[in-house]
């Protein structure tokens, strides 16, 4: 096995050290930093955006020139960074999982550049602080943030002379609706082919559905699953109830049967537009396919429904440093580029997500489109969400996120083909990412450093809950628990002893 993953480094090193030494054009006057990202085509503006920022910044050699030229290595990095990185190869900007791609030592500390040149936490939204940040120190920024939610087809839900959903509702609200929309959309005696809301299968829907009755991916300090909660288990029973008894949700084999394409939502969008789909569990990136519609619908957004606790779910394609760059300093400037209102007004005129920097979606081109009336209304609901009611994804440093989401999908899959229970699968779920979680700890003597001072505090946040006492919110590691403790009234600000 070892030569096995020796032997796909050095392919992967090989490759990669080919793919620069082939790229045309490569003679420049002025280091060269490459960024590791998706192929949007966006990204070509965006690059060439970063060179006029550049010399309207400052940032220019003796002759005027960007004192950096900015290239595209359109793979995702999470996809092979990690390799590359650890083989002393990767792209000096990526974008990537910042707390993970920390823990194994990959990425600068930027914090004091971004003290510097206006890039700190205190430049995007407050809710992101845990996906950018470690022990206090600041090692990436957004290059897009997203707040998922409902969005609402209201062209559709008028022909059905129906009020659209409202933008916070509960699960029964949610539930009640849904059945009168798919009684008035489908006649009787006709195969279904008009849902309420497309497939539940999104990690962002099926996360703010189990936080919403107080269960998260890890406990208070992200050292054990939390997955063997009875909110998974119930959220898992609930899917199932939403999709083969209330029919208000396809099923992945409806969906399928729908014949998705790929590419920013693909025919999905179409569907949703003719009216398939009342709803659609997506981003503000829809409105790019959307806008492509003639004439484009209106459209709403509603939050994902809740069990108890209202809640939204905030992420980031985040874009970090290489630690083992050449050019660290020089690609620091990149992330501030991002903080920039050249940048965040392209991110607020392409629709692609939220931008960056909060205030840029407070601007009439954000709120309301001279453009698109059709959209007039919409577009406040998940950036207000995202400075009110969203929490970051939970991430731990003792296992990838990516395995954490593995293990979840498998628990949903396994319950909606009637296979296990719910309570079974979550627990089956929690058990595995455990067992991930110690065979990280056996490669790593920093980590179980680490896991043993967070172990302690969670001895202790017990010991405290134990006694009904109100826990310290120092104490307290992950995002979703130091929201859902203030809610409950389990946490206190300040350090009591």
């Amino acid at each position: 096995m070892k030569k096995l993953f020796l032997s796909c480094c050095l392919v992967l090193v090989v490759a990669s050290i080919g793919t620069m030494l082939t790229e045309p054009n490569l003679d420049s006057q002025v280091p060269v930093i490459y960024w590791a990202t998706d192929p949007n085509p966006a990204r070509l503006e965006q690059v060439d955006k970063f060179h006029l920022w550049l010399v309207e910044n400052g940032h220019t050699t003796a002759a005027g020139e960007p004192v950096v030229e900015l290239r595209l290595e359109t793979v995702s990095a999470d996809r092979k960074g990690v390799i590359q990185g650890v083989s002393g190869v990767a792209a000096d900007i990526m974008d990537c999982n910042i707390p993970w791609y920390h823990s194994i030592g990959l990425l600068a500390d930027v914090t004091d550049a971004a003290n510097q040149y206006g890039f700190g936490i205190d430049h995007t939204y407050r809710a992101l602080e845990p996906l950018l940040s470690v022990d206090g120190r600041q090692y990436g920024f957004p290059c897009n943030v997203n707040v998922m939610g409902l969005w609402v087809n209201i062209d559709t839900f008028e022909k059905l002379g129906l009020s659209p959903p409202p933008t916070n509702w509960d699960w029964e609200t949610f539930e009640r609706i849904g059945r009168e929309f798919v009684a008035r959309a489908n006649p009787p005696g006709e195969r279904q082919t008009a849902f309420f809301v497309n497939n539940i299968e999104h990690p962002y829907m099926i996360r703010a559905l189990h936080r919403s009755m107080g269960a998260s991916e890890f406990n208070e300090t992200l050292t054990r699953s939390g997955l063997g909660h009875e909110g998974f288990a119930g959220t898992l029973a609930r899917i199932h109830k939403w999709t083969y008894a209330d029919h208000i949700a396809a099923s992945a084999a409806e969906e399928s049967a729908f014949a998705a394409e790929s590419g920013y939502s693909g025919a999905a969008m179409a569907l949703f537009n003719r009216g398939n789909y009342g709803m659609y569990s997506i981003g503000r990136w829809c409105l790019i396919r959307l806008r492509q519609f003639d004439p484009p619908p209106r459209v709403g957004v509603s939050h994902f429904p809740y069990n108890h606790f209202p809640n939204a779910v905030i992420g980031t394609r985040a874009a970090g440093v290489y630690a083992g760059s050449p050019h660290v300093e020089k690609a620091k400037l990149f992330l501030a580029y991002l903080a920039s209102e050249a940048y965040n007004y392209q991110i607020v005129t392409s629709a692609d997500a939220l931008p960056p920097n909060p205030q840029f979606t407070r601007i009439g081109e954000y709120l309301r489109p001279a453009e698109f009336p059709n959209e007039w209304g919409a577009h406040e609901i998940p950036s207000t969400g995202a400075e009110t009611i969203a929490i970051a994804t939970s991430v731990s440093p003792f296992v990838p996120a990516a395995t954490v989401e593995r293990y979840k999908k498998k628990a949903l899959d396994e319950v909606m083909a009637d296979l296990v229970t719910p309570a079974e699968a979550a627990s089956e779920a929690a058990r595995r990412i455990d067992e991930e979680i110690r065979l990280t700890l056996k490669e790593s003597p920093k980590l179980q450093r680490k896991f043993a001072k967070y172990s302690a505090l969670q001895e202790q946040i017990d010991r405290y809950r134990g006694e009904g006492r109100k826990v310290p919110l120092e104490w307290i590691k992950n995002p979703f628990h130091q929201r859902y403790y203030l809610f409950k009234g389990w946490a206190e600000e300040s350090l009591s002893e």
